[in-house]
């Protein structure tokens, strides 16, 4: 049977642990006994609580800044490589200044006659075949401008080795002819020799035709030739490429392939050069 009531028994030693804390908070408030327990309960909690937090907190906060670090990292390389290859861009400008510009004051002419901002925008790949390139007649590339959304049609296109092509076609993206296309012609010249160079379908390869009759001077191999400004296309006197090899078609009739400088596998960013409208 169970009890409703306490005893006598019980009530007494719940009177008893109540004076013993009563006895206890007495001594901890005149002595200071207690005290002692209550800094190690304090340290205690402070350094679970630091514990803790470095275990957990921590590590997530520092995998935070590492990713936003490695991202900040990774744009600015970009930045870098796209100012990078601007300049390579330019450079290739500047060395042939002789066959762009004469000077600097001639560059300043030359933009404010014909109002003109830049002498090249950057531009960088967005698509290019190259299992198409290496096998077929065909060879197109698909770029997008930078900064700008202008007309580039009949523009040239340059890479930080040289000429590489012409806009045939331009929207948000514009295609690129290269000059080993062959549907690609262009006006060279080495010399008193002059070419229609028509691309070859290969890669890096252009090629001519010339008849001996009318060309009194032998073709070399290694021999270089240039641009011809003829078309009004690509900049007079740039260095397209060497003579590589000479076949004789028949007694009047020499074809020869021209090894071209420029590859667009070079460099994922160009120059688009400004068009004289």
């Amino acid at each position: 049977m169970s009890r409703v009531a306490p005893t006598s028994g019980s009530k007494l030693l719940y009177f008893f642990f109540v004076c013993l804390s009563v006895l206890f908070l007495y001594v901890d408030l005149n002595y200071k006994s207690f005290a002692g327990i209550k800094y190690f309960y304090q340290s205690l909690s402070i350094s679970s609580s630091f514990i803790l937090k470095n275990v957990t907190v921590e590590p997530l906060k520092y995998l935070y800044e590492v990713s936003k670090d490695k991202t900040e990292l990774i744009n600015e390389n970009k930045r870098l490589k796209q100012e990078l290859d601007k300049s390579y861009i330019s450079n290739f400008i500047i060395s042939r200044d002789s066959k762009f510009f004469i000077d600097d004051e001639a560059i300043k002419n030359f933009l404010d006659l014909n109002n003109i901002e830049n002498v090249f925008y950057l531009a960088k790949f967005k698509y290019f075949d190259t299992e198409m390139y290496m096998c077929c007649s065909k060879h197109r590339a698909f770029i997008q401008t930078i900064k700008n959304n202008k007309d580039h049609i009949g523009s040239a296109v340059i890479n930080e080795d040289g000429i590489i092509g012409q806009v045939i076609y331009a929207d948000t993206i514009s295609e690129v002819l290269l000059l080993s296309d062959s549907e690609h012609i262009l006006p060279i010249v080495s010399g008193n020799h002059f070419c229609n160079a028509r691309g070859s379908g290969k890669p890096h390869i252009i090629k001519c035709i010339f008849d001996k009759k009318i060309w009194q001077e032998e073709v070399l191999i290694g021999q270089e030739f240039y641009s011809s400004g003829m078309g009004g296309i690509y900049p007079r006197n740039i260095l397209i490429g060497k003579v590589q090899e000479i076949r004789e078609i028949d007694d009047n009739l020499i074809e020869f392939d021209i090894s071209l400088v420029s590859s667009p596998l070079s460099s994922n960013m160009v120059g688009i050069l400004e068009t004289i409208r």
